[in-house]
């Protein structure tokens, strides 16, 4: 796999952690790798940015149902 990139600092991100999983617990098993900044403040900030998108897509879906 080619090197991924913070998307705030620039640098060049870590493997944080990796593991396989079955979809529906059967069919072919998927490994999953997850990638983070190497400075800890930055992946906070970054993970916080991505969280407040995800809360205000919920938003929007919840105000367009109801």
């Amino acid at each position: 796999m080619s090197a991924t990139l913070c998307i705030k600092c620039g640098r060049e991100r870590i493997l944080s952690k990796k593991w396989t999983q079955k979809a529906g617990g059967k069919g072919t098993a998927i490994t999953y790798e997850l990638y983070v900044c190497p400075d800890s403040e930055c992946q906070k900030l970054v993970d916080q940015k991505f969280e407040d998108m995800r809360q205000r897509k919920l938003g929007f879906q919840n105000k367009k149902q109801g």
